[in-house]
């Protein structure tokens, strides 16, 4: 699934802002994960290309900030339904814990993410 952003809704204030250094307006982004809530869907994004970090930062950004340009689903997407919210994405990434992992170094977790991240990545 890719979609492009078409504005920028700050994640801590959840106001319209002109720029943010994670995302930028009229650029075109897959999507790693799918998290939906009775009031409010939110996307992760990997990180923009051209930022120098030792590794991917993927954010948790609002639906509303994007048009869908593509709207095929990744092969490794499945679904879970758990306390009136659905996740799509892959198995591995839904395992209670697994996003506290990566984002703190766990190197499991790492591998496991870059897998997947590039078959998401892989696929048009």
């Amino acid at each position: 699934m890719i979609v492009r952003c078409v504005q920028i809704i700050s994640p801590t204030s959840g106001e319209a802002v002109s720029d943010h250094p994670g995302i930028r307006i009229g650029e075109d982004y897959p999507v790693l994960e799918m998290i939906t809530t009775a009031s409010r869907v939110l996307l992760r994004i990997p990180e923009r290309s051209g930022v120098l970090a030792e590794r991917d930062s993927p954010g948790l950004w609002d639906a509303a900030m994007f048009t869908v340009v593509s709207n095929q689903m990744p092969n490794c997407w499945v679904a879970e339904l758990e306390n009136g919210r659905m996740t799509l994405a892959p198995a591995a990434w839904q395992r209670p814990g697994f996003w506290d992992d990566y984002f703190n170094d766990e190197p499991s977790a790492a591998v496991e993410y870059e897998r997947l991240r590039a078959e998401i990545l892989s696929q048009p």
